[in-house]
């Protein structure tokens, strides 16, 4: 797409600052929106997906953000073509497709809701908003669920289905994180003497409140793992608590990687201000976590196909 095909499908003349681009856009996403009431002129002919990328030609952001316009008589990578490819690797084992989704905002940058720019099975990549990534991998359970809910004639929603669901949506975003290359984005990346790639987390247990205390610099292990959950014990095999992070992602990024056994773990207490101060001390101690990966297992797509599988016939048995 040239510079001149992007003002004009924005409707802006040739110079147009970014400031007027950018409110430009805003109000022509707000008319495409189907939930939007306000409509587009008659003789407007260009998609959201075309906005998009004239938006991302003229801002010189980088496509990947706006979903990638195929040049002419390239193909998109999948779904309709009318959707454009997204700026993503493929895991080409993955169950089934998902919807890349982005926000709709207003002239203020109020949220009006989402639109889907691309539609296949692409990873999850930094640059796509990770709420809306789990709320693709929500609307892909559903649809799962609803197909055969359909087949055995079901209409009511039970807490069963609520539990079968959160349990779907976990593993189908297994299938669309890449942890070896997330790793080297997300975490800090050490190298141990004898070579091998240690990526450093911070982290913190959250204690409960009659668990044992654990002090700075004390070595804490693994205990196990409960409803997607590590908990941690201390040396003497007293567990003190659970894993947790401050940045949600992590939480889909580290933990597979235990409960797939991919991965070796290190972790101490640090001390911390909160420490020193009572209550949040007993509920939550900051740690230093490093993890290892192990080999890959390229078997790992297919059994988290046959873990879906499973679920699945387990959710259709409950007729």
């Amino acid at each position: 797409m040239t510079v001149q095909e992007a003002y004009q499908i924005l409707g802006l003349p040739l110079g147009t600052g970014k400031n007027e681009i950018k409110k430009k856009y805003r109000k022509l996403m707000m008319q495409v929106h189907p939930d939007v009431t306000v409509s587009l002129p008659e003789n407007y002919r260009y998609s959201a997906q075309e906005i998009n990328n004239a938006y991302a030609v003229l801002i010189k952001e980088k496509p990947a953000d706006f979903g990638n316009c195929y040049n002419d008589g390239e193909q998109p990578a999948s779904g309709d073509k009318k959707n454009a490819a997204w700026g993503a690797p493929v895991n080409e084992n993955a169950f089934m497709e998902r919807e890349v989704l982005q926000y709709v905002e207003d002239y203020d940058g109020s949220v009006l809701g989402t639109y889907c720019v691309a539609r296949g099975k692409y990873l999850w990549v930094t640059d796509e908003d990770f709420p809306l990534f789990l709320l693709s991998m929500y609307q892909c359970s559903k649809e799962l669920l609803d197909g055969m809910d359909e087949k055995v004639c079901r209409y009511e929603i039970s807490a069963k289905r609520q539990q079968i669901q959160a349990e779907l949506t976990y593993l189908l975003a297994q299938q669309f994180i890449d942890a070896s290359t997330l790793l080297v984005e997300l975490a800090q990346e050490e190298i141990s003497p004898n070579g091998d790639r240690i990526f450093y987390f911070s982290s913190m247990l959250e204690t409960t409140s009659r668990g044992p205390s654990v002090k700075a610099g004390e070595a804490v292990y693994p205990s196990g793992l409960r409803d997607h959950r590590l908990y941690l014990k201390n040396q003497d095999g007293e567990e003190l608590g659970y894993l947790s992070f401050s940045d949600d992602r992590l939480y889909y990024l580290v933990i597979p990687l235990f409960e797939q056994k991919r991965a070796q773990v290190k972790i101490r207490t640090a001390e911390t201000k909160a420490e020193k101060s009572h209550r949040v001390a007993k509920r939550c101690q900051k740690l230093h976590l490093w993890v290892k990966l192990l080999a890959e297992d390229s078997r790992m797509p297919e059994n988290l196909n046959l873990q879906i599988e499973k679920l699945l016939a387990e959710y259709s048995a409950k007729a």
